[in-house]
């Protein structure tokens, strides 16, 4: 993407490590959502991404309604920067992983998306894709959108998710997807771990914004990273 290349070049004349993730969108939420249903319509998307494809997604439309309702503090900061800035981070993780850049694509992310579906479960596939996306980019979203995105509206979110997107999107996994979705054991702290993380994302985001100077946001950036890795790595042991 340009700003990437833009980012990139910036980095090597100032002589400064820059990170090959996103620092803001340039588009909206309905050309986001437009992309992520290309991306989830795309006869080469692998099974073991379906299903994380799927619930981001309708995620993604459900964050849309309630943005339009007027749900968040800022519907056109939403629309325009945090919700299209967020998705980027796994689309163009996704699209560097399909291009054989795995330098590129943070380890929570590789871990997730060369999964093999005949040794997980669906349930484990969905959460290596959410646990990469808050566990790994959500600190970095948040450290990209500085202090007009709130803590209120972060929390917001966490309602989204609950009577916005579960009630829609797992029957639809189940019945297009897998069809064993709901037999599927489940630990017992997984859905609270969701929420867990995304508080723990926040304190991330702010730790980001408020580090003294570069070294120390790097060594935050990489702590995060092998955080979201050994999360992934849990998951995929879940039932070992």
């Amino acid at each position: 993407m340009v700003r990437r290349v833009v980012a990139v070049v910036l980095g090597a004349v100032l002589g400064v490590g820059v990170g090959v993730a996103p620092a803001w969108a340039d588009h909206g939420t309905a050309h986001t959502i437009a992309q992520m249903t290309a991306h989830y319509q795309d006869p080469g998307l692998e099974a073991q991404n379906k299903p994380f494809a799927l619930l981001y997604l309708r995620t993604t439309e459900g964050m849309r309604d309630a943005n339009l309702e007027g749900e968040f503090s800022a519907p056109e900061f939403w629309d325009r920067e945090v919700i299209p800035t967020f998705a980027d981070y796994y689309l163009d993780a996704y699209a560097d992983w399909r291009r054989h850049r795995m330098r590129e694509v943070d380890p929570a992310w590789r871990i997730a998306f060369r999964a093999m579906p005949e040794r997980l479960n669906c349930t484990q596939l969905i959460y290596l894709g959410i646990s990469a996306h808050i566990n790994n980019d959500l600190a970095f979203m948040i450290e990209d959108m500085g202090p007009r995105y709130t803590y209120a509206d972060h929390k917001h979110v966490d309602d989204v998710l609950v009577f916005r997107t579960r009630p829609v999107v797992y029957p639809e996994i189940q019945r297009d997807l897998c069809p064993g979705l709901f037999g599927e054991v489940v630990p017992p702290t997984a859905d609270v771990d969701i929420f867990a993380w995304r508080e723990a994302a926040w304190r991330n985001g702010q730790a980001l914004l408020a580090a003294p100077d570069r070294r120390a946001r790097d060594a935050l950036a990489r702590r995060i990273r092998a955080d979201a890795r050994d999360k992934a790595r849990e998951i995929v042991r879940w039932y070992r």
